[in-house]
């Protein structure tokens, strides 16, 4: 085993750096997720306009002149 793969415990210092860091990656990958989830909402939403069936629309009846 070489020197640079023996750790000791980290310094508090150490432990909240990384406790930042993985904080940070997980807001990171929450928002992505967001995103994705939205998207996938407005193309189902897309979807469903799409396949509703058209509503007829409605004659407008001519004036009639005297």
């Amino acid at each position: 085993m070489k020197i640079y793969e023996v750790e000791g415990p980290k310094t508090p210092e150490q432990m909240r750096l990384a406790q930042l860091t993985a904080t940070s990656q997980r807001a990171s990958a929450a928002v992505k997720q967001e995103r994705v989830r939205q998207k996938t909402q407005k193309a189902q939403q897309t979807l469903q306009k799409l396949r509703a069936p058209i509503k007829p629309i409605q004659t407008v009846k001519p004036i009639k002149t005297v």
